[in-house]
C-alpha cells in the first residue's frame, strides 16, 4: 500500500526535502489480530463469567498486560487508570462495564 502526502518542506533525517516534493510511504501489513474491544478480550477479562466487568477484574487484567509488556505502573496510577476507564465506559453508572458497553464501537476508536 502507498500513502501520498501533500507537498511540503521538512527535514528527513539529515536531508531537507524540497518544498514541491511528494513523499511516498510503503506500508506492509504484518499482523491482523483481535483488537482490544473484541468479544474474546472481554471474556479474558471477565474472571467470574457474569458478563460484566468489575473494577477489580479490569485492574487485574491491566496489571497483567502492563507486566507482559514490561511496563511498571504503581497502584495509585492503576487505580486512577481504572477510575478513568469506568468514567468513560460505564454508561449506565452501575459500577460495571457490561459486554454491550465494552464491545460497542466508540468514537475515539
Amino acid at each position: 500500500m502507498q500513502a501520498y502526502m501533500p507537498s511540503f518542506c521538512c527535514v528527513f533525517g539529515s536531508r531537507k526535502i524540497p518544498p514541491e516534493s511528494t513523499l511516498i510511504f510503503n506500508i506492509d501489513l504484518l499482523e491482523i489480530r483481535n483488537g482490544p474491544r473484541s468479544h474474546e478480550s472481554f471474556q479474558e477479562m471477565d474472571l467470574n463469567d457474569d458478563w460484566k466487568l468489575s473494577k477489580q477484574e479490569v485492574k487485574i487484567y491491566l496489571k497483567k498486560e502492563f507486566e507482559k509488556h514490561g511496563a511498571v505502573v504503581n497502584d495509585t496510577q492503576h487505580d486512577a487508570l481504572v477510575e478513568d476507564i469506568f468514567d468513560k465506559e460505564d454508561e449506565d453508572s452501575d459500577g460495571f462495564i457490561s459486554a454491550r458497553e465494552f464491545t460497542y464501537k466508540h468514537d475515539e476508536l
